[in-house]
């Protein structure tokens, strides 16, 4: 069961953050420090990260409710 817990918080925590990593040293080793554009673009992944989880709370709580209509 431990076990079990573990790789959920790894298979979690790779998802979550990897991919920010990822690109954080893509964009870096290409663009540079200097530049002001690596920072814009991290700045708009966090934005959008936190976008999306509020938008899809706010839909899933939506269609609980039955303020919104399910296509099926």
């Amino acid at each position: 069961m431990i076990k079990e817990n573990k790789m959920m918080m790894l298979n979690y925590s790779a998802n979550k953050f990897l991919p920010m990593l990822i690109i954080a040293f893509l964009v870096f080793y290409k663009i540079g420090f200097e530049a002001w554009e690596p920072y814009v673009i991290l700045g708009l992944m966090v934005f959008i990260d936190k976008f999306s989880y509020k938008v899809g709370y706010s839909v899933a709580l939506c269609e609980e409710r039955g303020l919104m209509p399910r296509d099926e």
